[in-house]
């Protein structure tokens, strides 16, 4: 069982943080709840972060993301599970760029997304770092024409996780 532990590391305090910035708003959010598994024996990560826990600058922004955007009652959580598919020495020190590939799901809907990932095993512990680009109409998500100018084509999505092994 403590060598199916060790390949195991975890997080439930990842950052997610989403921009969908145009030159006539600033819409940024950020979670620090995400969790987050990484099996180094498979090359598997998943991703896992309720919708409500995303913060914003303005009260009023977070009530429209939540009510009118991801329905977050109907759809209370976005997802990721994936495959890393470059090598990764997870004995080393040095930090490397990979490939993940995987499906993620947003508003109930599931794409198929690849990423680069920044990966740093570190003593005892794994940093990783990606950008994500999501387009919110491919997960279903309507943007009236009202508000279409306020609101990226193409949402930034930067993830940060710091593993440690699952006790």
């Amino acid at each position: 069982m403590s060598a199916v532990a060790q390949n195991l590391f975890i997080t439930k305090d990842a950052k997610i943080k989403f921009n969908s910035s145009t030159p006539v708003e600033d819409i940024i959010a950020e979670s620090r709840q995400a969790t987050t598994v990484l099996d180094i024996s498979k090359n598997i990560v998943k991703f896992s972060v309720l919708t409500t826990s995303f913060k914003f600058r303005r009260a009023l922004m977070e009530e429209h993301f939540n009510e009118n955007y991801m329905e977050s009652g109907k759809f209370p959580k976005a997802a990721f599970a994936g495959q890393i598919v470059s090598p990764v020495d997870w004995k080393s020190d040095k930090s490397v760029i990979a490939d993940i590939k995987g499906a993620l799901t947003i508003h109930g809907i599931t794409n198929e997304v690849s990423f680069k990932a920044r990966i740093t095993p570190a003593k005892g512990k794994i940093m990783a770092s990606a950008e994500v680009k999501v387009i919110p109409e491919s997960y279903g998500i309507q943007i009236p024409s009202a508000v279409r100018e306020k609101i990226a084509k193409e949402v930034t999505i930067d993830i940060e996780a710091t593993y440690t092994p699952y006790q």
